[in-house]
């Protein structure tokens, strides 16, 4: 597979090996984290906890799995067995979470310099799926959601994308930075993705179809994102 290929898929299928029942195992491991570790994310807008990393952002090396995520039995056994043979930098490990009535950013997952790499994400959605889909835009502002089917994707961090929540609450199970395809160079990656573009690329959402769309309105400034615990982000809240 070509790298320019990959950089060019928005969002694709992408299979992961897992069962529902397994899913609904995860996302219960997930809904028993108590929220003294969920971080309200001003950038996103959305909440967020680390699974797999380390309190500093810009430490890229010395991550392991963080004490709250020791009982999610389920979702390391995917994150070692499938997910880490195929990533040779290992990824941070995140879940985003989102309420009834929450309107994810429009946003993109990476700084500007890299919006012409090789920038893809994993995403998994343990719980919530149905009519909150993650969605792109075009050049006219329309949107182009994923479909409703798809329980797992690769995306590029470098699309404008947001998502409204507008039934369940949702948990997405994120695989990032600071992996980013490893220029194709990872044996297991690059056989997989190619098996997976033959399987889905008539249904893929690619950013050339998007048109001409200002991905860079959606870079993060780090000056300003912060991450507030979810007891005084709610607290503010009362306010």
């Amino acid at each position: 597979m070509e790298s320019s290929t990959l950089i060019d898929i928005a969002a694709m299928r992408f299979d992961f090996p897992v069962t529902d029942d397994e899913i609904s195992v995860m996302a219960a491991e997930i809904s028993a984290i108590s929220n003294d570790y969920w971080y309200w994310c001003t950038f996103r807008e959305s909440y967020l906890t680390c699974l797999y990393g380390n309190e500093d952002v810009n430490d890229k090396t010395s991550m392991t799995w963080l004490p709250h995520s020791k009982t999610c039995t389920k979702i390391i056994e995917l994150c070692e067995q499938f997910v880490f043979p195929m990533t040779t930098v290992r990824p941070r490990i995140i879940v985003i979470r989102t309420i009834p009535g929450m309107k994810m950013t429009l946003h993109t997952d990476c700084y500007e310099n890299q919006l012409n790499t090789l920038e893809p994400k994993l995403r998994l959605v343990l719980q919530g799926r149905e009519k909150n889909m993650l969605y792109f835009v075009n050049e006219f502002g329309e949107r182009v959601y994923i479909p409703n089917t798809w329980r797992g994707y690769v995306m590029s961090g470098a699309a404008l994308h947001g998502m409204d929540n507008v039934e369940t609450e949702k948990f997405t199970l994120c695989f990032g930075d600071p992996w980013i395809g490893d220029n194709l160079d990872n044996v297991v990656f690059e056989k997989y993705i190619s098996e997976q573009h033959e399987l889905y690329k008539s249904s893929k959402i690619t950013i050339s179809s998007l048109g001409d769309v200002n991905h860079k309105s959606g870079v993060k400034d780090p000056t300003t994102a912060k991450m507030i615990s979810w007891a005084d982000y709610n607290a503010s809240k009362k306010d």
